[in-house]
C-alpha cells in the first residue's frame, strides 16, 4: 500500500460524516478510516481492503487539495483569538508564496495567547533544514516523515494550514528506551536550568500521552501545561509522576519492571564512582523505582 503522506484531524473527520457518506466513502470504508487513524488493530481482510479501495480515494483527494495553495484549513478554531486568525490567514498566504508547492502551517502560543514571544511558521519539505528566524517569525522546517511522529500529530491540532490536515497512522517510533532517555535529559534541564527546557518538556509531555495511550494534546494544552509545570516549586516531583503514570498505563508490566530495575542499577553503579552527583541521582531513581514498587 503507498504510503500516506499526510495526517488527520479525526474530530473534523467524525464531524463531515453526514456529508462524505455515502457521497465518497460508504459507511464501511468510513469505519475502516476511523479504525486505521485510531491505531487500532484491523484484519488481514480489512488491511487489504483499506488499501485497495480507501487509501487509493484519499491519496486522489489530498492530490486535488494539494493544488489550492491559497486555500485555508483551520484546525481548533474555538481556542483561537479572532484577531490571530485575521493576521494568521494573511500570514498563511505570504509564505505560501515564499515557499511555493509546500506544506506551511502557522500554530503556537501567537494563535491562542494575548502574550507570545514570536510566530512559529512550519514547512514539510523533502529534507529538514536549519531553523531561523525570519523578523518576528520563527521558520521550522520538518521533512515529509514527520507527517507520521507524534509532535506533529500534536500542534496539528490547532493551527491555520494551506493544506487539509489529515490523520496518518504515527510510525515514528517512541520506545520505552527513547522515553526513559527524553526523561532523563528534562531532569538534567530542570537541574541545570537549561534555557530551551520548555522544548524538551513540550517532547516528554507529547510522548508521555503517546506512551500511556491517552489524547495527544494540542498546542494549546501543551502550552497551558508547560506554563503550570514551570511555575510550579515542584517540577521535579511532577515531573516524575508523570513519567510514572505513563509506564504503569501504557508498558507491559515485566517489561516496565526489568527495565526500571536496569535504570536504578545503572545510577547506583554512578553513585559509587560519581559521589558528588548522588542527591542528584538518587531524586532522579525516584521515579523508576515508583514503576517498581506498584508493578511488584
Amino acid at each position: 500500500m503507498r504510503r500516506l503522506q499526510y495526517t488527520l484531524n479525526l474530530v473534523h473527520l467524525r464531524g463531515i460524516k453526514k456529508d462524505i457518506v455515502p457521497a465518497i466513502f460508504t459507511l464501511h470504508q468510513f469505519e475502516l478510516i476511523e479504525k486505521r487513524f485510531s491505531n487500532k488493530k484491523m484484519t488481514p481482510s480489512e488491511k487489504n481492503e483499506f488499501s485497495r479501495a480507501v487509501s487509493k480515494k484519499m491519496v486522489a483527494i489530498n492530490k486535488i487539495l494539494e493544488k489550492e495553495t491559497d486555500n485555508l484549513f483551520c484546525y481548533g478554531k474555538e481556542k483561537i483569538l479572532k484577531d490571530r486568525l485575521e493576521l494568521a490567514s494573511r500570514y498563511l498566504k505570504r509564505f505560501s508564496r515564499m515557499f511555493k508547492n509546500k506544506h506551511v502551517l502557522i500554530t503556537g502560543s501567537f494563535l491562542f495567547s494575548e502574550k507570545y514571544h514570536d510566530i512559529d511558521i512550519f514547512v514539510v519539505a523533502k529534507y529538514e533544514k536549519e531553523d531561523y528566524r525570519y523578523g518576528k517569525f520563527h521558520i521550522n522546517y520538518m521533512g515529509e516523515e514527520a507527517y507520521t511522529s507524534s509532535f506533529f500529530a500534536s500542534i496539528s491540532g490547532i493551527c491555520v494550514s494551506n493544506r487539509q490536515i489529515i490523520p496518518c497512522l504515527i510510525k515514528k517510533a517512541i520506545t520505552l528506551d527513547t522515553f526513559i532517555s527524553l526523561y532523563q535529559e528534562l531532569f538534567n534541564d530542570l537541574h541545570s536550568n537549561f534555557a530551551g527546557v520548555k522544548k524538551t518538556l513540550r517532547e516528554f509531555l507529547v510522548q508521555s500521552a503517546f506512551i500511556s495511550k491517552m489524547p495527544l494534546p494540542d498546542s494549546y494544552m501543551l502550552w497551558h501545561q508547560v506554563r503550570i509545570i514551570l511555575r510550579s516549586k515542584s517540577k521535579a516531583k511532577i515531573i516524575k509522576k508523570i513519567f510514572v503514570y505513563a509506564v504503569i498505563l501504557g508498558i507491559d508490566d515485566k517489561k516496565a519492571l526489568s527495565a526500571m530495575k536496569d535504570m536504578v542499577r545503572l545510577y547506583k553503579g554512578m553513585m559509587e564512582d560519581y559521589s558528588q552527583h548522588k542527591a542528584y541521582y538518587l531524586n532522579l531513581i525516584k521515579g523508576f523505582q515508583e514503576v517498581i514498587e506498584v508493578e511488584s
